[in-house]
């Protein structure tokens, strides 16, 4: 292992000592080193991978003042096992290229990845409080370094694993795979792990199709009624302008990422709390997610008017990620495969509750019946055949999205590792919990990302500190965690309207 003296470590350095004052030991792990596992090469790859459209637009949405950087928590009772989990990283890496590569101009305005052999991920280790707020990091530049670091904090009895990605390399599904294989790695890299346990099977040769999703000839085809019907759809997202969720001037592309960055408060919503939501959610006929949809708009103008927000007739706009996986790509490395759909509502959309929920229902079954997430990507292909269009387009000084939505799902449900009271075992130590963490753009001051786990729900706020002060995001996940948790079986919410 060498130290890390590259301008990307040496501010990451500097940003964690600025905001806790603690030492930090931070290394680029060479994967040529003592540590790496033998007889486990990479499958066949070009050396090169063009960038789907879909990551170029996830690229050019990064910028100096709004890093479009993801990142995923692990909580764990116990120590990780330094040797153990940087040779774990290591051999992981190998198996998922495009977080083992950096990028480069492919022409004049497109990219391509550049896999490189040894990737010598950053790994930071130091001691300090676990919990709370995501320590602090830098924005990663994927044309200077690879896209994604480690980030461990560890008390006496337990530690925080703390994973950075920039969004271009993989979405949330993709990184929780990734995670899924770490965890096999370190507990074979401590030994004695249980009979049979092994790394599945990836199919690497297939990152080459991996803009295609699938799609032939005929499922387009089929896809063009569905479509044909969401036109009305695109006109209204076209034609309305958004609000942001309190009025103000987003900070100049090129001028420095946020204070405190990335500035979040987790919440969780324990076991019995799940269930119940749950059960609240069949009475209805209607998703968990669709829940927590319309109590997230509800939550959103009852803050405004807490907070004498103006704007009474305001569009916001929800963005909710959706995955365009389909079975064939179970055996895909990690890469980015998620679209989005978006749902818009008033102050008097939010008059009805009930009526606000089935609108919410019938929009998102859509989504999913009619594959409408294909809408945005087919989109973003029509805007890259003019050169410079995707960036243009993407960089337009108005606001697109309030909010965001991401649900990862139940992560982790399918890991083969043992489990300890519904938490995964990992050799010496025990997954508690996850957390998530999505990219804020400009305009867009608040990501809520939900991820259940072990029987609970993980929300987590990551809120920009410019425009929103620490007491305002607080009082925005408190009250949306508020009317979430009190729902009651007939479907009726709070009492108090916005």
């Amino acid at each position: 292992m060498n130290q890390d003296t590259s301008d990307a470590g040496y501010k990451q350095r500097l940003a964690i000592v600025a905001e806790t004052g603690l030492p930090v030991s931070e290394y680029r792990v060479a994967s040529a080193g003592p540590i790496q596992p033998a007889a486990r090469k990479r499958p066949a790859l070009r050396a090169t991978l063009p960038f789907t459209t879909l990551e170029e637009w996830l690229f050019w949405e990064d910028r100096p003042a709004y890093p479009w950087s993801c990142f995923v928590r692990l909580r764990f009772t116990g120590q990780l096992d330094r040797t153990a989990f940087e040779a774990a990283v290591c051999e992981i890496l190998t198996r998922h290229p495009l977080l083992s590569a950096r990028a480069q101009m492919r022409d004049r305005m497109h990219l391509e990845w550049v896999v490189q052999s040894d990737p010598q991920p950053v790994v930071t280790w130091r001691s300090g409080p676990l919990g709370g707020p995501f320590p602090p990091a830098t924005p990663i530049d994927l044309c200077q370094e690879i896209g994604i670091r480690f980030h461990i904090v560890s008390d006496s009895r337990a530690c925080d694993l703390v994973i950075q990605w920039h969004h271009a390399c993989c979405d949330g599904i993709g990184i929780l795979a990734f995670v899924n294989e770490l965890l096999i790695a370190y507990t074979l890299a401590l030994g004695n792990a249980p009979d049979g346990l092994h790394l599945p099977l990836l199919e690497t040769e297939r990152l080459a199709s991996r803009g295609k999703f699938g799609l032939t000839p005929g499922k387009l085809i089929r896809m063009l009624p569905g479509h044909a019907m969401n036109l009305r759809g695109v006109a209204r997202f076209l034609l309305r302008t958004p609000a942001p969720v309190i009025p103000h001037e987003p900070s100049a592309d090129e001028g420095p990422f946020p204070p405190g960055y990335p500035a979040t408060l987790t919440s969780v919503v324990d076991r019995a709390e799940l269930l119940r939501l749950r059960k609240i959610a069949t009475q209805q006929g209607v998703r968990l997610n669709d829940l927590m949809l319309r109590e997230l708009f509800l939550a959103l103008a009852q803050w405004r008017a807490r907070w004498n927000i103006p704007g009474d007739d305001d569009w916001l706009r929800l963005m909710i990620p959706i995955n365009l996986r389909t079975p064939a790509d179970r055996r895909l490395p990690a890469a980015s495969l998620a679209s989005f759909v978006c749902v818009d509502g008033r102050r008097q959309d939010f008059a009805d509750p009930a009526r606000l929920l089935r609108r919410i229902h019938s929009q998102m079954s859509a989504a999913l019946a009619r594959q409408l997430g294909f809408t945005f990507v087919f989109s973003c292909r029509m805007l890259n055949l003019i050169p410079g269009s995707l960036k243009a387009h993407i960089r337009k000084p108005r606001c697109q999205v309030s909010c965001v939505l991401t649900n990862l799902g139940k992560a982790l449900v399918r890991s083969p590792l043992p489990r300890r009271n519904g938490r995964l075992v990992a050799g010496n130590v025990t997954l508690d919990g996850i957390d998530g963490v999505a990219p804020n753009r400009p305009h867009t001051c608040a990501s809520f990302t939900a991820a259940a786990y072990a029987g609970r729900l993980s929300i987590t706020l990551h809120y920009d500190p410019r425009p929103l002060t620490g007491p305002q995001a607080a009082d925005l996940l408190e009250t949306f965690l508020t009317r979430f948790r009190m729902l009651q079986p007939h479907g009726t919410c709070l009492t108090e309207t916005p």
